[in-house]
């Protein structure tokens, strides 16, 4: 799990996924893991030492003693349950949103176009007593960062 040049803790606030490929996600006892495509490192991110937000190679988001608060897949009418037995491959991140309080830490995630369980859908709440996010080198400008994207008209 240590192969990643960049391993920042509690960092996910630095981090966007909007649009962002989970290939996998799993469990390995407490923890619950999410191995990434890319995933945009946002300029506050300490591992970026850039002015603007980058995209990373394939990265890694752990959380650790992690805990299911509520979680799902969705199939038209079934909702089928997830539970630390669950491996799910192959979705898009629409929203991935960390909550901090009281110093716990609550994720709130909702992908679509599920590949493994075939799903439309993931929504999931889990809470979690920190995290770890892993990734190697930064490469191009962020697609919200670009001048293309900042100024349309040009």
């Amino acid at each position: 799990m240590n192969n990643f040049k960049y391993i920042s803790e509690n960092t996910i606030r630095h981090i966007s996924l909007h649009d962002c490929c989970c290939t996998r996600m799993y469990w390995d006892e407490s923890l619950l893991i999410f191995e990434l495509e890319w995933m945009e490192v946002m300029s506050s991110h300490p591992d970026n030492p850039y002015e603007k937000a980058h995209q990373s190679g394939t990265g890694r988001i752990v959380l650790k003693d992690a805990v299911i608060k509520s979680g799902e897949l969705v199939k038209g009418d079934y909702r089928i349950p997830i539970d630390t037995l669950s491996e799910i491959k192959g979705f898009d991140i629409l929203t991935f949103d960390e909550i901090i309080g009281n110093g716990e830490f609550e994720l709130s995630l909702f992908g679509d176009s599920v590949s493994e369980p075939e799903a439309e859908f993931i929504e999931m709440k889990v809470g979690y007593s920190s995290s770890k996010v892993m990734f190697n080198e930064l490469g191009g400008v962020s697609w919200f960062e670009s001048d293309n994207f900042c100024n349309p008209d040009q």
